[in-house]
């Protein structure tokens, strides 16, 4: 008969801990898995019509946004939106929404129409206290 020391079972048991699918696996201080994360807690901005918004969520909201969706309330003109500095702007139709789903967001900028505004709802990951903060230029 094989007993196992005990220091084998702790072993055994550390080994388990790690390759179970929801062990707080993270990758460079955030979860980039919206489904598996605890920590979200939610944000609401209303970016004034005519007006072009900047929002960067390590510095107003100490976290990063995972989640995104831009909801454009201006009922007769367009806005338009664009993420992480790409250079790159998303036209948003008149009365209608955007979703940015399982993508690391630190900075948004928002176009609103001059006519209504439009909403960014967004849940955020907190940046955990070891992560170096980013800093943003524009």
């Amino acid at each position: 008969m094989d007993q196992f020391s005990s220091d084998t079972a702790v072993h055994s048991i550390r080994e388990l801990t790690i390759i179970m699918p929801f062990s707080n696996n993270i990758v460079n201080n955030y979860q980039l898995n919206s489904g598996n994360t605890p920590l979200l807690y939610p944000v609401r901005v209303i970016c004034a019509a005519g007006v072009t918004t900047g929002i960067s969520f390590p510095d107003q909201f100490l976290g990063r946004a995972i989640s995104l969706k831009i909801s454009n309330n201006d009922s007769a003109n367009a806005a338009s939106y664009d993420y992480n500095l790409n250079g790159q702007p998303q036209n948003l139709a008149a009365s209608n929404f955007s979703t940015i789903d399982n993508t690391v967001v630190n900075y948004l900028t928002i176009i609103a129409g001059a006519a209504g505004t439009t909403l960014v709802e967004a849940q955020v990951l907190p940046a955990s206290r070891s992560e170096i903060p980013i800093e943003v230029q524009v």
